[in-house]
């Protein structure tokens, strides 16, 4: 049940990203461990929910690479 919760809230993370009516990106602030003032949201998003100037390409960058570095981890096993 937990690992459905969290395929779910990802997945409606990243729908939101690329649908244009939604106007805050950064999703609701529980979804941050420090709200507004999260230092990982503020790498990407500003305090109104924005992206940032590369906010953007730097997220998908950031979750290409980590899926590709977990299906390499998972290949080695």
């Amino acid at each position: 049940m937990l690992a459905c919760n969290m395929v779910g809230m990802i997945v409606s993370f990243c729908a939101g990203l690329f649908d244009p009516r939604v106007l805050n990106k950064a999703g609701p602030d529980w979804f941050w461990m420090g709200g507004r003032d999260d230092v990982i949201r503020n790498l990407y998003f500003r305090p109104n929910g924005r992206f940032r100037r590369y906010g953007l390409p730097a997220l998908v960058l950031t979750l290409a690479a980590g899926s590709m570095a977990f299906f390499w981890l998972l290949q080695r096993i």
